[in-house]
């Protein structure tokens, strides 16, 4: 941990930008064009995962259910992990501080023990905050079972296409418990990664919802 950036720590949420490239600003950092998605307001997080263009087909494989976790790590491998801003009515990303994101990732795998969130099969979540974290109980079951996996957890009943409403996980077995690598929500094409953001007991213990389930769709965001 001691080789770790100081302007990010395990559980942050980031904002994935696909762009065409980056410039030099004046003082030395960089600045990088946004191919998408579009936005008309910024991202609540300043933290922003920078994606070339050109690897856009790893969404559609994403979408489709053919990325496996070497294909995660292949994607991965060429993304930035960013603190910046959006300028220039949203056209770039102006960086503050970056880092390649798949070292962070692994080294953070020997970070101390992230919060313990109980599963609701009842509803098919976490509840990592206001709003629940959908993953089906398939997804959940196959997360116990693998030492370590990437896969699709959830996509929208209502919406019926991944690319739509969607939720997938690295997850990885850790004696007693199952730690989340890294969560990507997508929502409508906007993906919410979150990195080492919570674990979960191992054991698959069952837990009554604390509250009455909003309706499938909602809460995706």
């Amino acid at each position: 941990m001691a080789d770790t950036p100081e302007w990010i720590q395990p559980g942050a949420t980031a904002t994935l930008i696909w762009h065409n490239g980056a410039g030099q600003r004046p003082d030395g950092g960089r600045v990088y064009a946004i191919a998408g998605p579009a936005f008309e307001l910024s991202p609540a997080s300043p933290y922003f995962l920078l994606a070339p263009a050109e690897r856009g087909d790893f969404a559609g494989r994403l979408y489709r259910g053919q990325a496996d976790l070497d294909d995660l790590r292949k994607f991965l491998a060429d993304v930035m992990l960013v603190e910046g801003d959006l300028t220039d009515e949203m056209q770039f990303v102006s960086a503050r501080a970056e880092t390649p994101v798949l070292p962070l990732l692994e080294a953070w795998r020997g970070a101390p023990a992230r919060p313990l969130l109980p599963y609701f099969p009842d509803i098919g979540a976490f509840i990592p905050d206001a709003l629940p974290l959908y993953v089906d109980s398939e997804a959940h079951a196959a997360a116990l079972a693998a030492p370590e996996c990437f896969a699709t957890a959830w996509v929208c009943d209502e919406c019926g296409e991944a690319e739509d409403a969607s939720v997938f996980l690295w997850t990885e077995r850790r004696g007693d418990r199952v730690r989340v690598c890294f969560l990507i929500q997508n929502d409508g094409g906007v993906w919410s990664c979150r990195l080492h953001p919570f674990e979960f007991a191992a054991g698959g213990v069952s837990h009554p919802s604390p509250r009455p389930s909003p309706q499938r769709g909602e809460g995706a965001k």
